[in-house]
């Protein structure tokens, strides 16, 4: 078949569509359901699992967290017994609080850690100081702060390096609430680093160790950070952590966290499909229909044809030819709407609910891959939707035809 006569049937095919546009209307609704919701939620949960993974990269694949429960207290001892493992390349104990920061005339919330900063910014490879330095261990009100207490989100910077910085915080003593304050000299500005887990730079307050006790007064640590020589050694030293603290604390390994949300992501992609191909079996009946009741109407209209030379191929690939165009245009639709979709539905954002609650705003996974599969899987189902109605035209004696009513 030559491609001037496939042009003319192309012609025919959206001239035979303009006359009944309701039905093909509804026919064309009908099959942009199914690449609409595979683009936009397909598009989604790859963003997020996407940034959930680099998020945790980012942090480091030897990272290692134990955080005791309530009843138990981390000691000088566990960290001696910690660092004698052959595995770990360091050891350092963090004390955490949420404290209120005044910037601008009002109160924001924020988090103070004190920490050995030397292992902080190894633990977190992207951490990167903007303006400043940071604060030597011995220095303990000196602050690195991150990048949304020194400046609010429009770029209104309210403090600069030396600047004195008041953080208010509540001790619980004796069941009553007590309202602290301690001043911090600002050594330090972070660069924009975006939410992470178990701690937000953009929102905490930086100090060396030393200030936990002795500028806040703190007596128990609020966790343990492990730094292990290798990646390969995280599972094995997780492992052992677990079995020597039981119920005591959690152990958490960024790595398990990837492999859970690997995990989630390939569940939630398979659900996702699920839902997509009984939207595109919705299709396919609805194209079937629809070319059904156009064989009917066109019956004799196929007599004629057959009549002045058309062959039963030209008759089939006539037919074929409206349910391929209207998956083409439902197809397209189809993309452009999942595409707004899946941005829209990012824009919503995903709260993470911990020590700080925070809200996770990733931009959607839209690739060719996705876009390009969604719109030959949408063809495919036009194809087989039209499949069987045309060839039962082909199929009709002109003689026939030409007597219907």
């Amino acid at each position: 078949m030559r491609a001037s006569e496939i042009i003319d049937l192309v012609r025919l095919a959206i001239r035979v569509l303009s006359e009944k546009k309701t039905r093909s209307i509804l026919t064309i609704i009908g099959i942009a359901i199914g690449p609409t919701a595979l683009v936009a939620i397909l598009g989604v949960v790859e963003g997020y699992s996407s940034y959930v993974i680099n998020q945790i990269q980012g942090l480091g694949q030897d990272f290692i967290i134990i955080i005791p429960h309530a009843g138990y207290t981390l000691t000088q001892s566990d960290v001696e017994m910690i660092k004698a493992m052959p595995e770990v390349k360091y050891v350092t104990p963090f004390y955490s609080a949420r404290v209120k920061i005044l910037r601008g005339g009002k109160y924001i919330d924020a988090t103070a850690y004190a920490v050995n900063l030397n292992v902080f910014f190894h633990a977190l490879r992207k951490l990167r100081i903007e303006e400043g330095e940071i604060p030597a261990p011995s220095d303990f009100i000196g602050a690195v702060v991150g990048k949304f207490i020194a400046f609010d989100e429009k770029g209104t910077q309210y403090y600069s390096i030396g600047d004195v910085i008041t953080l208010k915080y509540y001790v619980i003593r004796g069941g009553r609430i007590t309202t602290k304050t301690v001043n911090v000299i600002i050594r330090g500005i972070l660069a924009e680093f975006g939410n992470a887990f178990f701690v937000n730079p953009d929102t905490t307050v930086f100090l060396p160790l030393a200030a936990g006790r002795r500028l806040f007064g703190f007596t128990k640590w609020s966790g343990l950070i492990i730094i292990v020589k290798k990646p390969i050694y995280v599972e094995e030293v997780t492992n052992k952590l677990r079995n020597i603290y039981g119920e005591r604390a959690a152990v958490i390994s960024l790595i398990e966290i990837a492999h859970v949300v690997s995990s989630i992501t390939a569940a939630m992609k398979f659900v996702t499909t699920a839902a997509g191909s009984a939207a595109f079996i919705v299709a396919v009946t609805g194209i079937a229909a629809s070319m059904i009741t156009s064989v009917m109407e066109r019956t004799r209209e196929i007599g004629v044809m057959k009549a002045i030379g058309f062959t039963n191929t030209e008759i089939m690939v006539s037919m074929m030819m409206e349910s391929l165009v209207m998956s083409i245009i439902g197809a397209s639709i189809g993309l452009i709407l999942g595409t707004a979709g899946a941005y829209l539905l990012a824009r919503q954002g995903m709260t993470i609910h911990g020590a700080e609650a925070f809200v996770i705003r990733a931009p959607p996974k839209i690739t060719p891959m996705l876009l390009g599969g969604s719109f030959l899987v949408t063809i495919v189902v036009g194809a087989i939707g039209g499949l069987i109605p045309a060839y039962q035209a082909a199929r009709i004696p002109p003689a026939v035809a030409l007597r219907y009513e």
